[in-house]
């Protein structure tokens, strides 16, 4: 357990279990993410994890919050981890955090931590006692685009070819709307978004979730204070690209998509972005998250075409460090028993016992 000095003791631990004020907290806090939102406990419990919301105080004012997700590995041996959290009002803060998730994740084997600090280079670390870092179970790197400037700055900050094919799809005829769970069509949008986003995985050799994990997401993240949307292009009345985003406390983020390779000519899945980015500019949103790239950027890596593609957009590489807390001495061969599996996974699915980012 992370012993961070008597100044840990100080700080209350409540359990939160409103929607509404669970997210009111994790929004005022400076550094957060959709992922610990109420809305995604929800998601993540479909797929075996257990949410407990536990927001932070320190002379009476919330300066954390984290959504800490409990699940089994084998038999009585499980794991604890905030995704892309805790949410946190400063970065320093994360040691005297992590001694009050310690306790409240007792008899897990370890403790994994994924703050949502969006590091540029050199992409360094921060060392905090007690924390090793660790393998992310998020993507470690990402692209962010800041939105707020408005339509002109953000298209003259993209590369000059993506700004040319966002203008082109749209002169070739493509048409993208923005559908959300509540309205009418929803049910067609989300279909379209799945039969594209299979598509693509079956083409990439990745593996997804049941459609109805997706299905889940759409519903649940158009929650109190966030929304989810499918951004949908389409060509002469037929779907050629599609993505399921999630927007939550001033960001926009694009967890899943696909795309058609019929008409690829007219340049469908840019049309999908640029509507994505001109609804969160129009909703008051300030960054657009392209989510994962590959950490090693070489034209052998499995995603480097989608990293090429992603960084036209003109946005900044940015890396998410994670961090992890052993709780218990089996800690280290459960740690290499997962690394296996993992490998014998990526081999079967792919043929490379590499990750895909």
């Amino acid at each position: 357990m992370a012993r961070c000095g008597l100044a840990a003791f100080t700080m209350e631990r409540r359990e939160i279990n409103d929607p509404e004020a669970w997210n009111r907290i994790v929004t005022g806090l400076p550094l957060t993410s959709a992922l610990q939102s109420w809305g995604w406990g929800e998601v993540k419990r479909t797929s075996g994890w257990k949410p407990v919301r536990l927001a932070l105080y320190d002379g009476g004012a919330p300066v954390a919050a984290a959504q800490l997700m409990e699940r089994r590995l084998a038999g009585p041996l499980r794991m604890a981890y905030t995704p892309r959290g805790p949410a946190l009002a400063e970065a320093g803060l994360l040691p005297r955090v992590t001694t009050q998730l310690a306790r409240a994740a007792r008899g897990a084997l370890y403790l994994q931590l994924e703050p949502p600090l969006a590091l540029e280079e050199p992409y360094e670390t921060p060392a905090y006692a007690d924390l090793r870092p660790a393998a992310t179970i998020q993507p470690e790197y990402s692209i962010l685009v800041d939105l707020s400037p408005g339509e002109e700055a953000v298209l003259a900050r993209m590369k000059s070819k993506t700004r040319y094919n966002i203008r082109l799809s749209a002169r070739k005829g493509v048409t993208a709307r923005i559908v959300r769970p509540h309205d009418e069509g929803a049910a067609a949008a989300f279909e379209a978004f799945w039969a594209l986003f299979t598509e693509t995985n079956q083409r990439a050799k990745l593996l997804q979730h049941a459609r109805s994990y997706y299905k889940t997401v759409f519903r649940e993240m158009e929650q109190p204070g966030g929304a989810a949307f499918v951004s949908l292009a389409e060509y002469q009345g037929k779907p050629l690209a599609a993505g399921l985003f999630v927007a939550f406390a001033g960001r926009v983020d694009y967890l899943y998509g696909g795309s058609s390779r019929e008409h690829k000519n007219v340049m469908a899945p840019y049309a999908m972005h640029w509507a994505a980015m001109r609804w969160g500019m129009e909703h008051g949103y300030r960054v657009y998250d392209l989510w994962g790239v590959p950490r090693v950027l070489t034209p052998e890596s499995h995603a480097y075409g989608i990293y090429r593609f992603k960084e036209g957009f003109g946005g900044k590489r940015v890396r998410f460090p994670g961090y992890v807390l052993p709780l218990s001495p089996l800690y280290g061969p459960v740690q290499t028993g997962l690394r296996w599996r993992k490998n014998w996974v990526n081999w079967r699915t792919r043929g490379t016992a590499r990750d895909v980012l």
